[in-house]
C-alpha cells in the first residue's frame, strides 16, 4: 500500500477503511481505522493567534504511528509526498461501489489505481489521482506516499435551504472552511512522521483549493514552521477567490519575514487556470459566498490577479495557446483546457491525460519545474508563458 486514506465529515475526522469507507467506530490502532476526533480551531489568543501546540493531535499521530509501516516501507527522502484534496460534490460517507461511477465517495470516484480509459473517465469524471500522479498501489511508497483527503462537499440542495438558508454550493464553501482546521492538524501529523528535508505537496480541484487556502492561511497566519513544510501547492481550477488567495499570499509573505527567509523559498503555488470554464462562471461566481473583501473573481478563472513573478505563485493558462505551445515544445507534453465537445469543461483539468502529465511532472520532475528556471530564457528555452490573458470568458 502507498496510499493513506482520511476522511472528515465537516469537523469529524475518521481514518477510513483500506478502499476509502468511512468507520464510525472507536479508533482502532490494530486495523488503523476509525473515529479520530472533532477538529474546531480553538479561540485565539489577545494577539489573535492560536499557538502550533493546538494542531497537535494524539490521535492522529497515533493512527499514522500505527499505519506508517505499511505505507512507508520503500519510502525514499526523495520521494514525493503529496496530499489529496477533491472538489464539489463529493460525500465520504457514500459506500464504496466496483465502479468508481456508481459512487460519489472520493475515494471510490477518484482516489482509485484503475486505469478506465480516458474517453470513460471524460464522461464519468473518474479519472484515479494516484496512478495519474505516479503513485503505485502496492509498492510501499517507493513511487512516493500520496495522502488522499476525503470531505464532505454534497451537503444538498433542500438541506442547505431548510437549515442554513443557503444555496447548497455556498453551504459547500461552508463545508470547505469548516474542514481547512481539520487539515491543518494532519498535515502537522504529517510533517512530523517525514524527514526536515522532506517536502510535502498538495493537490488539489475546484472547491478543493478552498480548504487548502484557508488550511495555509490559518498556518501562516499563527506563524506555523508548518508553513515551511509545504513544497508545491498544485491547484486546479481553483474556486477560491482571489481575496482570499491575495490574503493567503501576504500571510505567506509575513510568515517569511518573521522566520527570516527568502520570499523565494516554498511553499510556490502551481495556479492551474482556463479561462473557458463554465462551471466556475455559474457557480462561483454568481452562487458562492463573498466576504468584505473578495470580489467575484476566483483565482480558477482569474489567477492571482494578473500578479506576474510573484516569488511564491505562478499561474498557468492550460487553454492559452503561447501555454499550450511552450509545453509541446519544451515539455512534450499535449494539454488542453477544456473538452472541444462539451461547455461543462470543469473536470477535464483532471481527466486529460496531458493535463495529468503536466502535473505529474511539476510534483516528480522538480528541477526541471523550479520558479526561476521557468522564467528564464535561454538559448534553447523561452521563458514560460505565465499569467492568465484576461478576456471576454469569465469576467
Amino acid at each position: 500500500m502507498a496510499i493513506l486514506r482520511l476522511s472528515s465529515v465537516k469537523s469529524v475526522l475518521y481514518a477510513t477503511s483500506a478502499r476509502g469507507e468511512l468507520v464510525h467506530e472507536k479508533y482502532s490502532a490494530a486495523k488503523a481505522e476509525g473515529g479520530l476526533g472533532t477538529y474546531v480551531r480553538p479561540p485565539e489568543d489577545a494577539k489573535g493567534m492560536v499557538p502550533e501546540g493546538d494542531a497537535f493531535s494524539p490521535k492522529i499521530r497515533q493512527h499514522f504511528d500505527a499505519i506508517w509501516p505499511r505505507v512507508t516501507k520503500n519510502l525514499k527522502p526523495t520521494a514525493p509526498v503529496v496530499v489529496l484534496v477533491h472538489g464539489f460534490l463529493f460525500d465520504p460517507r457514500i459506500a464504496w461501489s466496483p465502479n468508481p461511477a456508481d459512487s460519489d465517495n472520493p475515494h471510490c470516484r477518484i482516489y482509485h489505481f484503475a486505469d478506465l480509459g480516458m474517453q470513460s473517465e471524460i464522461r464519468e469524471h473518474t479519472t484515479g489521482w494516484p496512478l495519474q500522479l505516479g503513485f503505485r498501489e502496492d509498492d510501499g511508497g517507493k513511487e512516493g506516499l500520496a495522502l488522499a483527503f476525503g470531505w464532505h462537499s454534497q451537503p444538498g440542495f433542500a438541506r442547505s435551504l431548510m437549515e442554513r438558508f443557503q444555496n447548497f454550493y455556498a453551504r459547500a464553501y461552508d463545508n470547505a472552511h469548516e474542514t481547512a482546521w481539520s487539515l491543518v492538524c494532519v498535515l502537522h501529523s504529517l510533517a512530523a512522521k517525514l524527514p526536515a528535508s522532506q517536502p510535502i505537496d498538495i493537490f488539489c480541484h475546484s472547491l478543493g483549493s478552498s480548504v487548502v487556502v484557508r488550511a495555509l492561511a490559518m498556518a501562516a497566519k499563527y506563524r506555523y514552521g508548518l508553513v515551511h513544510r509545504i513544497g508545491r501547492v498544485v491547484i486546479l481550477g481553483g474556486s477560491e477567490y482571489t481575496g482570499e488567495a491575495n490574503l493567503l499570499y501576504s500571510r505567506l509573505l509575513e510568515c517569511d519575514a518573521h522566520f527570516k527567509r527568502a520570499p523565494s523559498e516554498p511553499p510556490h503555488v502551481y495556479n492551474i487556470v482556463s479561462r473557458e470554464n463554465d462551471v466556475l462562471d455559474k457557480l462561483g461566481e454568481n452562487f458562492g459566498p463573498k466576504s468584505f473583501f473578495s470580489t467575484t473573481q476566483v483565482i480558477g478563472h482569474n489567477g492571482l490577479e494578473a500578479r506576474k513573478g510573484a516569488p511564491k505563485w505562478m499561474d498557468i493558462q492550460i487553454d492559452g495557446g503561447p501555454m499550450r505551445e511552450w509545453m509541446a515544445k519544451h515539455r512534450d507534453v499535449a494539454i488542453s483546457g477544456d473538452d472541444p465537445g462539451s461547455i461543462w469543461d470543469h473536470w477535464y483539468y483532471y481527466t486529460h491525460r496531458g493535463n495529468m502529465a503536466l502535473y505529474r511532472n511539476i510534483l516528480r520532475d522538480r528541477p526541471s519545474w523550479d520558479f526561476p528556471l521557468l522564467r528564464k530564457a535561454t538559448k534553447t528555452q523561452k521563458a514560460i508563458p505565465e499569467g492568465v490573458a484576461l478576456g471576454f470568458f469569465g469576467d
